[in-house]
């Protein structure tokens, strides 16, 4: 997760910490880009990059297989446009499912958050000349 990071670099470690990649945080995201507009794949992987996914860009593979996914459990549509020059691209559109998964994402990561949060503050406390 902070290999590359400002982190990684200052203590010249590997993280090894459990947490991985944010990998399944793409998900979250791309129900919020569909919530904007409908939208292209690789139009949604340019727009992933406002979510800060830096170091570790998700590959288009993921992204597509995510899409997929979403699209077998009723949360995203797709339909192919050929309306305009060049190969036909798939357009994915948000549903109402979807939009409920986006809610659920959401009380879920502001859940995570808080717990977050706490340790941060506990862990500043008892480590007080520690810069986080």
């Amino acid at each position: 997760m902070f290999e590359g990071s400002k982190i990684a670099k200052k203590y010249k470690v590997k993280c090894q910490c459990p947490s991985g990649k944010m990998t399944r945080f793409v998900e979250p995201c791309m129900l919020f880009l569909l919530s904007q507009k409908s939208s292209y794949g690789y139009e949604l992987m340019d727009k992933l990059k406002h979510f800060s996914f830096k170091q570790a860009s998700p590959d288009p593979a993921m992204v597509y297989r995510t899409l997929r996914y979403l699209e077998k459990e009723g949360c995203v549509t797709s339909q192919w446009d050929t309306g305009h020059n060049g190969p036909a691209k798939r357009q994915y559109q948000l549903t109402k499912k979807g939009y409920e998964l986006l809610h659920v994402w959401a009380a879920t990561i502001a859940l995570r958050n808080k717990v977050l949060e706490k340790f941060l503050m506990l862990y500043r406390k008892r480590f007080k000349t520690v810069k986080s």
